[in-house]
């Protein structure tokens, strides 16, 4: 019986600075292509990506511990656009148990750079039906991070984490207000159609905010987008004609390339007289050059500037991240159990018909021996045969489905047994 191997490669906020990980970040277009490369490559049996402004990370289930290795150069190789040196200087590599914890505590927001958030928990679940379009979704990795995603959302409704749970958003629109102060009257542009823009359109209005603007790439998605939430679309080539009244830009689209240059951000200050501008840039990579925050009037914040405002807004959540973490053990064990049943699956199968063939042969014969016996008789013969095969079987059957690292067991017992291989 083949084992298999959990895997995660990747980089994040706790390890690469932003420059990186905008460099490391993976489309959402991309991310199908990526894993079936990888797959023909014969590099992991299935895959998944996690792609987020704090962490770029892949999940492999692999038969072949040898390919680790070989994963890790070829993830850090292609699609990024870092040199391979700068990946490896920056990326780790985890295996099995370690792996699992990582991914868990992910899911769980606690490895979050605001703690607890939320948002990673819809990542996860976007990264399942990721793979499974592109084809590199197997069993084992199904259950794998079904059982991830059920430690985030218990996480969620069940502790005082999630229950005071923060998110990007949350720590940007805290961070217009410690510039602004009273952010009640004043107006905001959003740009971006995303799960961030429509968390910040309800804190804003919490806020107070007079009106809020939003912006896409295309006219049509920004309306679509925006219409439920009842603001205001705009063309994103038409931002000057709303920037005049402007006091606050969130931007967090999922543009490959810088979409505000420092001439732009100029122009923007010229319409507006030169009065303060903060600039929230949440997206990875960047949506604002750097070079923007040296326009006089403009307060720029990126995704690492928001750490030090989440830090200060730490104390309650991390009072709860233990009752999460107890969550996520829980959880680590339930899916252990559930991935240990599956492995020894197929063996246990082959054992049973093994020991039902003899029974079955042994008592034809022995009934070979008794052509007088009547049907009672018989009947009890084949009970008893069964009875004893079962509770033969009952001890070696719990052990491999409970033993965290059957394969060992198991070759012993394909060669007691004589075994042919269950797979």
């Amino acid at each position: 019986m083949s084992e298999t191997h959990f895997v995660l490669v990747g980089l994040s906020h706790r390890t690469a600075p932003l420059e990186v990980r905008e460099q490391a970040s993976i489309p959402d277009a991309s991310v199908g292509e990526c894993l079936q490369r990888l797959a023909d490559r014969d590099l992991l049996d299935a895959g998944a990506l996690l792609s987020t402004c704090n962490r770029t990370e892949l999940y492999a289930v692999s038969a072949n511990a040898a390919a680790d290795d070989r994963l890790l150069r070829a993830f850090g190789e292609w699609p990024h656009q870092l040199p391979f040196e700068t990946w490896r200087r920056y990326a780790y590599h985890l295996a099995d148990g370690q792996a699992m914890g990582h991914l868990f505590r992910v899911a769980a927001g606690l490895d979050s750079m605001v703690l607890g958030e939320g948002q990673v928990l819809g990542q996860l679940k976007q990264a399942l039906d990721q793979a499974q379009k592109a084809g590199t979704l197997d069993a084992t990795l199904h259950v794998i991070l079904r059982g991830a995603i059920r430690a985030g959302k218990r996480v969620r409704d069940q502790t005082e984490l999630g229950r005071s749970a923060v998110s990007v958003s949350h720590v940007a629109v805290m961070r217009a207000r410690e510039i602004l102060g009273d952010l009640a009257g004043r107006s905001v542009l959003l740009v971006g159609a995303g799960a961030m823009s429509e968390i910040a359109v309800r804190l804003f209005r919490n806020q107070g905010i007079r009106h809020v603007h939003l912006a896409s790439r295309t006219l049509q998605r920004a309306d679509e987008f925006a219409r439920p939430l009842g603001v205001e679309a705009i063309d994103f080539t038409a931002l000057e004609s709303v920037v005049p009244e402007v006091d606050v830009i969130l931007t967090s689209s999922s543009a490959p390339y810088v979409l505000f240059d420092r001439d732009r951000i100029e122009r923007f200050q010229a319409l507006r007289g030169g009065r303060p501008l903060v600039i929230v840039d949440i997206a990875v990579p960047r949506d604002v050059h750097p070079d923007a925050s040296s326009v006089p009037g403009v307060s720029l914040a990126n995704i690492d500037d928001l750490r030090v405002v989440a830090e200060r807004n730490l104390r309650d959540r991390a009072a709860a991240a233990p009752a999460a973490e107890r969550i996520v053990e829980e959880e680590l064990a339930r899916t252990r159990a559930g991935l240990q049943a599956r492995q020894a699956g197929p063996l246990i199968g082959a054992l049973v018909r093994r020991a039902e063939r003899i029974r079955d042969d042994e008592v034809d014969r022995a009934l070979s021996h008794l052509p007088m016996a009547d049907a009672a008789t018989r009947k009890a013969l084949h009970g008893l045969a069964e009875g004893l095969t079962a509770k033969l079987l009952h001890s070696p059957i719990r052990h491999l489905r409970e033993t965290p690292t059957p394969s060992v067991d198991a070759a012993v017992l394909q060669d007691a047994f004589d075994l042919t291989d269950p797979e």
